[in-house]
């Protein structure tokens, strides 16, 4: 015998009230965290808006608080800022003009030291006229200003520092000469050929050079009107020739004391 279907149960038409009570109950959490997120500590506000009103200086005014609960020494006013007015167009002008003027009168004067330096040579040039004729002395210009040149076969006895004494006139000529033109930077340089020297006195031509154009100063300032901060001494042996070492005519050239008159190039003398 065929059982019996069991009936259907009828269908529950309210369910749809659990899913609207989770609904309600959620929209409901919501809204509480968000009236607790909009609530802030009213009375630290005022903490904070009594301690700036008193720092700046602000008076409490009605339904504000007067008290100051926080210290005013850990807010500082902005310090205010001090303009400094720009100097009038008139003066700006008048500072520039100033400064034209300064450089300007500087170059006036390097160019007057230029100048005063091409007629002191010109002078040295007509003086030693008479000594350059007969070859007792050269005079020649250079980078570092003027050049006159004392040969040793005229000058010196062979291999010593020792003066002829027939060249003593013609140094007091040229010292005559210097001496006028007042206060110009002289050097005095000593020279040699290549050949090795060793004597008694003199073991290097370094040693050698160096002592006659030692002499040649001693003899403008004991003689004559030289100041010594103006003169300086050099010995270069045989490393400055001004000719060829491989003749007898360049090595008589490189045997020699040069006393340059030093050109002034920035208030320094060039060396």
């Amino acid at each position: 015998m065929a059982r019996k279907k069991a009936p259907e149960k009828a269908a529950n038409h309210e369910r749809w009230l659990v899913s609207y009570a989770d609904f309600i109950t959620l929209l409901f959490a919501v809204f509480v965290t968000l009236y607790a997120m909009s609530q802030t500590d009213k009375k630290k506000v005022d903490m904070v808006a009594a301690s700036y009103r008193s720092a700046f200086g602000i008076t409490a005014g009605a339904g504000t608080s007067s008290s100051n609960l926080l210290p005013s020494t850990e807010i500082k006013a902005i310090p205010s800022l001090e303009i400094v007015p720009a100097p009038p167009k008139n003066q700006r002008i008048q500072e520039d003009a100033e400064k034209g003027k300064n450089a300007s009168d500087a170059g006036k004067k390097s160019q007057g030291r230029a100048g005063d330096f091409q007629e002191l040579k010109k002078m040295i040039k007509v003086s030693l006229k008479p000594l350059q004729i007969v070859g007792d002395v050269v005079v020649e210009e250079s980078s570092r200003g003027l050049a006159i040149r004392l040969e040793e076969d005229i000058y010196f006895e062979p291999g010593s520092a020792t003066l002829k004494p027939e060249s003593l006139p013609l140094i007091g000529i040229i010292a005559g000469a210097i001496s006028s033109i007042g206060n110009q930077q002289i050097r005095i340089e000593g020279h040699t050929d290549n050949l090795p020297i060793s004597t008694a006195r003199y073991k290097t031509n370094w040693d050698l050079s160096l002592d006659r154009a030692t002499n040649i100063m001693r003899i403008f300032l004991t003689n004559y009107d030289f100041s010594p901060v103006n003169i300086s001494i050099a010995g270069y042996g045989q490393y400055r020739p001004i000719a060829s070492n491989d003749t007898e005519a360049g090595r008589k050239k490189n045997r020699r004391v040069d006393i340059i008159l030093l050109e002034t190039k920035g208030d320094k003398p060039v060396l």
